[in-house]
């Protein structure tokens, strides 16, 4: 059977499989019910295309458009039942012919003709259980359109338009037990990722380990919710936990089915049936910073619940808390990190006293070489960059190789600022090596060049198919401390005679295309910060954040991520709320200050804006906010992030800081920034004039060439004057 036949009758089983996945009946007793869950390990991961970074629907339009969305799946691991449900909506203003193509990895699986003016144009895509060596699924949509069936009119369709929604779903099933490594389990997390700590007052090296791994989990493209192990009388959001009919005879599991979203926990035994509810709970975790805290807290739990089985129940019991709960009771031991099952599902623990290693093993960088279950980390840190040339395919994305280009095709790489500023030295040009085929009229591909969406420079390319280099200027206003490389190459849709069909002609990206880096001077800005903060850094604390650890622990976080902290080269440092800090090495300080410096942010939501003679800005009123700045005291660049108000905001959504020295965030991922320096651009303006330099001073150029003519002019004359004077005196 072919790959496309197979990709076919996958959408049609994809129903019957999900079907008979299930089990026939529920279980009707509570030891059939722990025997069902020890010994179920498929785990079912469910995201929007919205958790996976589209915020915007994603629109095809025209005569011919295509794009591909891929999809994450664990790497190496078979999974069963995977779909992707695809909600959309078209409108078709032009007449003639509409249809749509998808496909999965290349294979065509769905085809559809759209004749109405506007309609439905969601489709559900069933997609094969093979391993995925990359950890993606590529979904490819086409959309196009034949106004005239005469071939030599213009097929221009601009009002036919396919619409897909962020909203659309990708589901699939896995067996728990494929995640052997360290390096599968990154691959399994889902989008949004629960990192579970022993309680909401922590000891500072777990809440240093979990700042770091929290962190190193953003760095990745997760979302964190940092969540802590429940206490008697303390409260937990039952809203939409689902409790088996067949444990609600047992006094704990009745009274979690009776809770609400604000559940007051009445007895250990509760805090037990919350970790049993098999991937379902508040507490099914991910990653678990597995502190002796914590493992002592799951005991005592577990141990409260089975003094509430009944007898006839307790071995089943005994058998599910073996088979999903000991490795969350016994912990890593000598280890730094390990993939254990905890309630059917993958999950990492993480050592406290290795919280620094472990952050730069699951970075980019050595992520795919953790390949065990249980690793010791004496070691992982970032190479020192020593030249002033660095590949772009040993950053992260795939940007080397080949393309077929009909339309347009494009090539990313994304890289840390940090990991590049060594001794001062950040990106000054991008340098990209291509070769490419003309197309059937003998014309060149157009080679556009982005830097974090920035057009720097385009080309048309020779038609000798010959490599060839394009070299960009970087501009200091591009940088930001997460950046993106992307190439991107768009064809002409020209045709020797009108009927000919259009033809996919190869571009290469070269492995040679490099960045070129240089020292350059950012001043003090939030770039300049991450570009120092990526190396040696102070993260400063308040003590009293330690005893609330979900809340405060998200938002150091959020702003270590956001202003390139590097979590594998930190020194966290505790102090007394109020204190003065004094800072060794370039820091990020939370809610404290060094002796000397104001910030912008007062008692009681006061925001001020420091300028001469008087503030430029004095705000007071503010909630739900925060401000974070950059300063420059005791010789070392600093970051301080303050709150506005009574209040801090929730800093979920994902944000950067580009420019300036100070920025007010809201929570919805907007940045409100300001360059208390150069607050009319005047700089940014100058150092972006794309002139030679020799140009931008053609004037003092000009200057000085006048004055060296003038001044060998007048030697000139004074030299001939003496062999005057001296052939006078000799007669």
């Amino acid at each position: 059977m072919t790959q496309t036949g197979r990709h076919f009758l996958l959408s049609l089983a994809t129903a019957s499989l999900l079907v008979a996945a299930s089990p026939a009946r529920a279980a009707d007793t509570a030891a059939a019910q722990f025997g069902e869950w020890a010994g179920d390990n498929v785990v079912t991961r469910q995201m929007t295309l919205r958790d996976l970074g589209f915020r915007q629907p994603l629109t095809l339009s025209g005569q011919e458009d295509k794009r591909e969305i891929y999809l994450p799946v664990p790497v190496g691991v078979p999974t069963r039942g995977a779909q992707l449900q695809l909600d959309g909506r078209y409108v078709r203003g032009h007449t003639g012919r509409t249809s749509g193509l998808w496909s999965v990895d290349g294979d065509p699986v769905a085809a559809r003709s759209i004749t109405d003016a506007q309609g439905d144009a969601s489709q559900l895509l069933g997609i094969d259980g093979l391993p995925r060596d990359n950890g993606f699924v590529r979904v490819g949509v086409g959309w196009w359109s034949v106004v005239s069936d005469y071939r030599c009119a213009d097929q221009s369709a601009p009002a036919n338009v396919l619409r897909l929604s962020p909203d659309s779903r990708f589901s699939y099933r896995f067996d728990s037990r494929a995640v052997d490594t360290v390096a599968k389990a990154w691959g399994a997390l889902p989008p949004r990722v629960r990192l579970l700590v022993d309680g909401k007052a922590l000891q500072a090296p777990v809440y240093d380990a979990a700042w770091r791994i929290g962190t190193a989990l953003r760095n990745g493209g997760k979302r964190v919710d940092v969540v802590a192990m429940p206490v008697v009388g303390g409260s937990v959001d039952l809203g939409g936990v689902a409790v088996p009919a067949s444990l609600r005879g047992i006094p704990a599991y009745a009274a979690l089915a009776s809770g609400g979203r604000d559940h007051r926990i009445a007895d250990l035994a509760e805090v037990g049936a919350l970790l049993s509810l098999h991937g379902d709970g508040p507490l099914a975790a991910d990653v678990v910073i597995d502190s002796e805290p914590l493992r002592a807290a799951v005991r005592a739990a577990l141990d409260a619940l089975a003094a509430q089985i009944a007898s006839a129940d307790s071995d089943a019991f005994a058998a599910w808390r073996a088979a999903s709960m000991s490795s969350l009771e016994k912990g890593t031991g000598e280890s730094s990190v390990g993939v254990a099952p905890v309630a059917g599902r993958p999950t990492l623990l993480v050592n406290p006293a290795a919280g620094a290693e472990v952050a730069g093993l699951l970075g980019e960088q050595w992520r795919s070489y953790a390949l065990g279950r249980s690793l010791q980390v004496e070691q992982a840190n970032t190479p020192p960059v020593s030249e002033d040339s660095v590949l772009l395919s040993r950053l992260g994305g795939s940007m080397a190789g080949t393309l077929e280009i009909i339309a347009r095709g494009d090539r990313t790489a994304t890289f840390e600022l940090g990991a590049l500023s060594a001794d001062g030295r950040l990106p000054e040009q991008v340098v990209i090596d291509v070769s490419a085929a003309p197309n059937a009229a003998g014309q060149g591909a157009v080679a556009t060049i982005y830097f974090n969406d920035f057009l720097l420079g385009a080309r048309v390319l020779n038609t000798d198919g010959k490599p060839q280099r394009l070299v960009a200027r970087v501009p200091a206003y591009v940088l930001a401390a997460r950046n993106e490389v992307r190439v991107s190459f768009l064809r002409q849709p020209a045709r020797p005679y009108c009927h000919d069909p259009a033809t996919a002609f190869p571009v290469s990206i070269l492995p040679s295309s490099h960045l070129k880096l240089a020292k350059r001077d950012l001043g003090n800005s939030f770039v300049a910060a991450a570009s120092r903060l990526a190396h040696t850094n102070d993260v400063f604390v308040p003590k009293d954040w330690l005893q609330q650890a979900p809340a405060s622990l998200s938002t150091v976080i959020a702003i270590a991520s956001a202003t390139g902290v590097s979590p594998q080269a930190a020194r966290m440092q505790v102090a007394e709320a109020g204190a003065a800090i004094k800072p060794e090495h370039p820091y990020v300080a939370f809610a404290l200050a060094p002796s000397g410096v104001t910030p912008a942010a007062l008692d009681g939501g006061h925001l001020v804006v420091a300028g001469k003679p008087q503030p430029l800005l004095d705000l007071a009123g503010l909630d739900h906010a925060a401000v974070v700045q950059v300063v420059s005291a005791g010789g070392h660049t600093g970051v301080l992030y303050n709150t506005l108000g009574s209040s801090a905001p929730s800093l979920d959504e994902p944000f950067r800081l580009l420019r300036g020295d100070l920025a007010v965030l809201d929570g919805s991922g907007r940045v409100s920034d300001f360059d208390s320096q150069d607050p009319y651009g005047a700089r940014m303006a100058a150092e972006g004039d794309p002139q030679p330099w020799w140009r931008q001073h053609m004037v003092w150029l000009l200057l000085l060439v006048g004055v060296v003519v003038f001044m060998l002019l007048a030697a000139r004359v004074a030299q001939v004057r003496r062999r005057r004077a001296a052939a006078s005196q000799g007669h």
